[in-house]
């Protein structure tokens, strides 16, 4: 039973650094702030999720198991709110996503509400319909 115990949790942890060197990859790889804000939340949460659960088989007792557990519990509740108000804070700073298929809801929420005068982004064409997003064709 130990065996497997230890097997299980090998696998655990080398999924969970697997998937903390893939976040740390797409950082780098990502075009923009948002996708970078993403590939840094997602898999990261995931990748702390299989070591502390590999962490969570190996150590003896209830104190440490509560506390990894709690670990987790905070990791999962906190990494969204950071990601989302560090995705809110470049929005307020200007900053757009990359890519000019990228739907902006919040610029059109802050523009219908008056919060904001409408942007035109001048290096992008104008944004074209969900069901087409390489816009019209030319030829």
């Amino acid at each position: 039973m130990n065996t497997v115990v230890d097997v299980l949790a090998a696998v655990m942890l080398i999924a969970g650094s697997a998937l903390a060197l893939i976040a740390a990859i797409g950082l780098f790889r990502m075009p923009d702030a948002y996708s970078r804000i993403h590939v840094a939340t997602k898999p990261a949460t995931l990748a702390v999720v299989f070591t502390v659960g590999a962490a969570v088989l190996r150590v003896p007792g209830l104190a440490p198991t509560t506390k990894l557990l709690l670990a987790v519990l905070l990791q999962f509740w906190t990494a969204p709110v950071a990601s989302h108000m560090l995705g809110r804070a470049a929005h307020a700073a200007g900053l757009r996503p990359a890519d000019p298929w990228a739907v902006d809801d919040l610029q059109a929420a802050e523009e219908a509400a008056g919060e904001i005068e409408p942007v035109v982004d001048e290096g992008h064409a104008a944004p074209t319909t969900p069901a087409d997003p390489l816009g019209p064709d030319d030829g």
